[in-house]
Order: C-alpha cells, then sequence, then structure tokens
C-alpha cells in the first residue's frame, strides 16, 4: 500500500464506500477503465494535470466520457478529488484503492496484457477459466500494450505466462542464434 497519507486517504475512503454499496468489484473495473485512459493518453494526462483548465472543464469532460457507463459512487469520488486538486495523484490512488480491494477479498487479480482491447463477454471468460485454472476468485486486470504485438500475457500473483508474439520470436531469435 502506498505510504503516503493523502494517497492512502483518498482510496480508503472510495473503498470504504464502495464496500458499504456491494459494489467493490465494480468500482474496480470503473478505476481499471480511467487508470487505462490516463496511462494510455498523454493528451489526458496533460489535460488533467493543466492548472489552466478549470475543475468544473475536467469533470465536465470526465463526465462525456464516460457518461451513463460508470457509477455515481466513482463519478462523484473522481469529482472530489479534481475539486481537491489531487488530480494528479489518480494512477497512485487508484493502485492504492486495487490494493485494498484485493486484500479484502479471497481474490487474486489478474493482469492480462494484450496487444488490442478485450470485450467484455472476453474478459468475464477469461476470468472463468483463470478461477478454474487457479482454483481462487480471479479478478481480471486488462491492459493494452502494443508492443507485444499479438497473443496475451497473464500475470496472476508471482506467475507470468508470456503467450505474446513478441516473447515467440524473441524466443525463435535465441534458438537460431545457438544454432549458428
Amino acid at each position: 500500500m502506498a505510504s503516503d497519507p493523502v494517497v492512502r486517504g483518498y482510496a480508503e475512503a472510495l473503498f470504504q464506500l464502495a464496500r458499504a454499496e456491494e459494489s467493490v468489484d465494480r468500482v474496480e473495473k470503473e478505476l481499471t477503465r480511467l487508470k487505462n485512459g490516463l496511462e494510455s493518453s498523454a493528451e489526458v494526462k496533460e489535460f488533467m494535470s493543466n492548472l489552466q483548465i478549470s475543475p468544473e472543464g475536467k469533470k465536465s469532460a470526465l463526465f462525456q466520457i464516460f457518461g451513463e457507463k460508470i457509477s455515481t459512487i466513482t463519478l462523484n469520488w473522481i469529482n472530489l478529488v479534481i475539486d481537491q486538486g489531487r488530480q494528479r495523484r489518480l494512477p497512485n490512488i487508484i493502485e492504492a484503492f486495487f490494493t485494498l480491494a484485493q486484500e479484502s477479498r479471497e481474490k487474486v487479480t489478474a493482469e492480462v496484457v494484450t496487444s488490442v482491447p478485450l470485450s467484455e463477454d472476453l474478459i468475464q471468460r477469461l476470468e472463468k477459466e483463470l478461477s478454474r485454472a487457479s482454483k481462487k476468485q480471479v479478478f481480471l486486470k486488462p491492459m493494452v500494450d502494443e508492443s507485444i504485438l499479438g497473443g496475451v500475457i497473464v500475470k496472476i500473483e508471482n506467475k507470468i505466462i508470456d503467450g505474446s508474439v513478441k516473447h515467440r520470436l524473441e524466443e525463435m531469435k535465441q534458438e537460431m542464434v545457438k544454432t549458428y
């Protein structure tokens, strides 16, 4: 968990509210989408950090992006973070929330890296398959990294399963180097 008391405070506040509303899973999925959006776009990052843009402008833009796709709990919490000028810390706060959520349940988080975004149906199927294989309830945290070219990388607990095209090409290269 983050040692920064501000980060920890915002994460704990949201976690307690989400748990009281029995919506930790939903909030976690919404925050995953938000974090991926913040990390994948330099323009969004700059927009959120720009001090010349009013908090109302930032909140309005986020509402236009997420609108009805995000719960009232998450939207109000993001608005609070923006109102208090803490939007630069959002990625750290979100990670601290993920840690709290994972510690609170007998669920394990699996990061799944693909070169293209996964559909909701595929995310649910992967969660079921990984839960069956690990014999634990799995929460899937999808991430996009175009550099893997294709395939999938799964990070679950302390294991990494690299089925990416990039990894396979590197293995082939190593084999070719060995033979010459």
